[in-house]
C-alpha cells in the first residue's frame, strides 16, 4: 500500500512538471523572479550547486526561501534536484528546458557524477568571487569560448582585458599551453582590476609532482597569475612546510622559482598565490577536509 501510494505521488508530481508553465505567462501559476533567473544562470555556468550555495548566491543565505523557489522550478521542469548524496544534502542542476531559459549560450551540463565534490568546490569558489565583485568565467564558459576561433579574444575584449592575444591556438587564450600539443584548462578565470587575467585552481587532492610541475611551469611561461585554493596536503606540496628538524622544506613552487625559498607564500607580488580552501557551504568544507584527512592517513 505504501509503495503504491508513493508511486501515485510520483506520477502526480511528474504530471505537474510536464504541465506547469515556466513562470513567464500569467496563466503559469507562478512567476519567475530575478533571483530565480540568477540561479538558472549560475547553475548552468557551474553545472551543479547545493541548496546552501544557491541560498548564499541568490537569497542572501535564506535556506527556506531557496528551498521554496527550487521546488517551484523543479516542478516546472527547469531544475533537477536530488538528495541522494547524503553529505551534500540537496543539490540542483539545470534541465535542458532550464538551460535554454538561462540563455547563457551553454548546453545542458551532464548530471553530477564521481567528481561531485570537486564540481561543488569550484562552484563554491566561483560564487564567492562573484559575490566580492569579480568577473568570473567558469570552466564551461572557458571551453565554450575557446571552441570557436576568435570567440575567446572577443569575449576578453568585451570584458576590458588588455593585451588580448591574436591568432592563438585553441585553448591558449584562456587556458595555458602545456607542451607542444596540449593545454591546461583552469577551474576558473577571473578578470582582475586593470584588465588583467588570473587563473584559479581548486585543488583538494595532491597531484603527482611531475604533473603539478608541468602545470605551474605552463602558468609561469604564459605569465598568467594563478591562485591555488587548496587543502592542507596540497598547500604543503606547493609551498613546503617545516620538516622534522623544524627547518622549512621547500615545495614545488620554490623549485620553479614561483615562491621565495625558505618559507610559505608571502602574499605579495609574484605570479602564484596559495590559500587554504574554504567554502560558503559547510558541508562542502567538511567533505573536503575529510577527503584530505583520508588521503594523508589521518
Amino acid at each position: 500500500m505504501e509503495t503504491r501510494t508513493a508511486g501515485v505521488y510520483r506520477e502526480r508530481a511528474e504530471r505537474r512538471r510536464r504541465t506547469r508553465g515556466t513562470g513567464e505567462a500569467r496563466g503559469d501559476g507562478w512567476q519567475r523572479t530575478e533571483e530565480d533567473e540568477k540561479l538558472l544562470r549560475l547553475v548552468t555556468r557551474y553545472s551543479t550547486l547545493t541548496l546552501h550555495q544557491a541560498a548564499y548566491a541568490c537569497w542572501g543565505g535564506r535556506i527556506e526561501a531557496a528551498r521554496r523557489r527550487v521546488r517551484l522550478m523543479a516542478e516546472a521542469g527547469l531544475l533537477h534536484r536530488s538528495a541522494d548524496v547524503r553529505w551534500a544534502r540537496t543539490i540542483v542542476w539545470p534541465t535542458e528546458r532550464g538551460t535554454r531559459i538561462a540563455d547563457t549560450g551553454l548546453s545542458a551540463p551532464r548530471p553530477p557524477g564521481e567528481r561531485l565534490l570537486h564540481r561543488l568546490a569550484v562552484a563554491d569558489a566561483g560564487i564567492r568571487l562573484e559575490s566580492e565583485g569579480h568577473t568570473v568565467l567558469s570552466e564551461r564558459e572557458v571551453h565554450a569560448a575557446e571552441a570557436v576561433p576568435g570567440r575567446a579574444a572577443q569575449l576578453l575584449s568585451d570584458l576590458g582585458v588588455h593585451q588580448v592575444p591574436t591568432g592563438a591556438r585553441r585553448g591558449e587564450t584562456l587556458a595555458v599551453p602545456v607542451g607542444a600539443h596540449a593545454v591546461h584548462w583552469p577551474d576558473l578565470v577571473v578578470v582582475l582590476p586593470g584588465g588583467r587575467l588570473a587563473a584559479f585552481e581548486v585543488e583538494l587532492t595532491a597531484k603527482p609532482a611531475a604533473a603539478l610541475r608541468a602545470i605551474l611551469r605552463a602558468y609561469k611561461q604564459a605569465r598568467r597569475p594563478v591562485a591555488y585554493l587548496a587543502t592542507e596536503p596540497v598547500v604543503r606540496q606547493l609551498q613546503g612546510g617545516p620538516g622534522p628538524d623544524g627547518r622549512w622544506a621547500d615545495g614545488v613552487a620554490q623549485e620553479l622559482d614561483l615562491l621565495p625559498p625558505g618559507g610559505p607564500d608571502p602574499g605579495a607580488g609574484g605570479h602564484l598565490r596559495i590559500r587554504p580552501f574554504t567554502a560558503v557551504d559547510p558541508a562542502v568544507a567538511r567533505r573536503a577536509e575529510l577527503q584530505a584527512a583520508r588521503l594523508r592517513g589521518g
